[in-house]
């Protein structure tokens, strides 16, 4: 199978991506991984983000403890959860509460991870799509040099026949 240039340019794009969204999905994965370890059942996770704020929202079941506040899976949430989150929406035993990130850290201090969006480094997700897109902007040039190379130049008179 013979792929072309645009194929591999899509391909490539499409690892990036996935690649991207892998390391929020093992975050949000580890986070249900460790409230289950709490006895919670029924464990749902999800991160929105919507013009830049981020909502962690978080559904679960804790049959031993009907009047669960979700006080545990708020200290949880801020003490384990790597991703910069801007209100947490927790829903115990069909009992909604929710905090912002200003009220989690009056209530427990400074946070024991830091937000990835926070590192010395720089946000991860970002130098990867950057370095992507470098690299598709490369393999395109390449593929539009490569074909202008291919063309005959129209303007030129053909060479005359030889002897």
């Amino acid at each position: 199978m013979k792929f072309d240039a645009r194929t591999r340019l899509w391909g490539v794009l499409l690892c990036v991506l996935v690649a991207a969204g892998c390391a929020s999905l093992a975050e949000l994965s580890n986070l249900a991984s460790r409230l289950k370890d709490k006895d919670y059942t029924g464990v749902s996770v999800n991160h929105n983000t919507a013009n830049g704020f981020d909502t962690l929202v978080v559904t679960a079941y804790n049959l031993d403890q009907q009047g669960d506040d979700g006080e545990t899976i708020f200290r949880l949430v801020w003490d384990t959860y790597p991703e910069d989150i801007d209100r947490v929406v927790v829903t115990v035993n069909d009992k909604t509460t929710s905090a912002t990130a200003d009220e989690l850290h009056k209530a427990y201090g400074a946070r024991k991870v830091q937000p990835a969006g926070e590192s010395g480094s720089g946000d991860v997700v970002a130098w990867i799509l950057l370095v992507a897109f470098l690299a598709l902007g490369g393999l395109l040039t390449a593929v539009i040099v490569r074909r202008r190379r291919r063309r005959p130049d129209q303007t030129m008179p053909p060479y005359p026949a030889g002897p």
